[in-house]
């Protein structure tokens, strides 16, 4: 059954107000942006000899790309640094999912992965107390049920699913609200790049 075609007035307000469209535009501009100035703040501390990574990982240019539909909203991404290869995987993706939150990532899977969990767990407590997440279930799932927190309460638990993945996702999220405040959220990107890289040193 096909669903109506019926637009109801606030539909109709919606697709006449082109100050809509304008300030979606902008703000995605503003959103490009702003992940440039992630990239060069992950660029002005990431050390590639001390991290165990791909050798082919991108270090230096990354990736900005958008989209209109991620579980129905748009979005705006930043892979930096990166590397993808068939099962290889190691990217700090950075998000912002409109309507939800902004989204600090490491994706990691591949050879590499059992030195990662080693690391993971063997920092665990440092990793706590700092908002972060362990990614679970679908590896490209975003939605706010497709994580784990990462607490000392959680320790077990948190243990048995990165044990029991073909993956590792370490997350955290910010509200929207604090877009308002540039500095705070490129600090907030130094100091995931920080916490991640307890587990990506060599």
């Amino acid at each position: 059954m096909l669903a109506s075609t019926a637009f109801l007035p606030d539909e109709l307000a919606l697709l006449g107000d082109p100050s809509v469209f304008n300030r979606k535009l902008s703000a995605t501009h503003k959103l490009v942006s702003l992940m440039e100035r992630v990239r060069q703040t992950y660029l002005d501390v990431v050390a590639p000899q001390r991290l165990l990574a791909p050798q082919l990982t991108d270090f230096a240019k990354g990736q900005i790309a958008k989209g209109e539909n991620y579980e129905g909203y748009p979005y705006v991404m930043l892979d930096f640094p990166k590397y993808f290869s068939g099962k290889e995987k190691f990217t700090f993706r950075t998000m912002f999912w409109f309507g939800n939150y902004f989204i600090f990532s490491l994706i990691l899977e591949g050879e590499h992965l059992p030195a990662y969990r080693a690391k993971f767990l063997q920092n665990y407590d440092a990793l706590t107390g700092k908002n972060l997440h362990l990614g679970k279930g679908d590896l490209w799932d975003w939605r706010p049920d497709a994580v784990q927190p990462i607490t000392l309460e959680t320790r077990n638990e948190t243990s048995h699913l990165i044990q029991s993945q073909s993956y590792l996702k370490l997350v955290h999220h910010l509200p929207p609200a604090m877009l308002a405040d540039e500095s705070a959220v490129l600090t907030a990107a130094k100091n995931f790049y920080i916490a991640a890289e307890t587990i990506i040193a060599r």
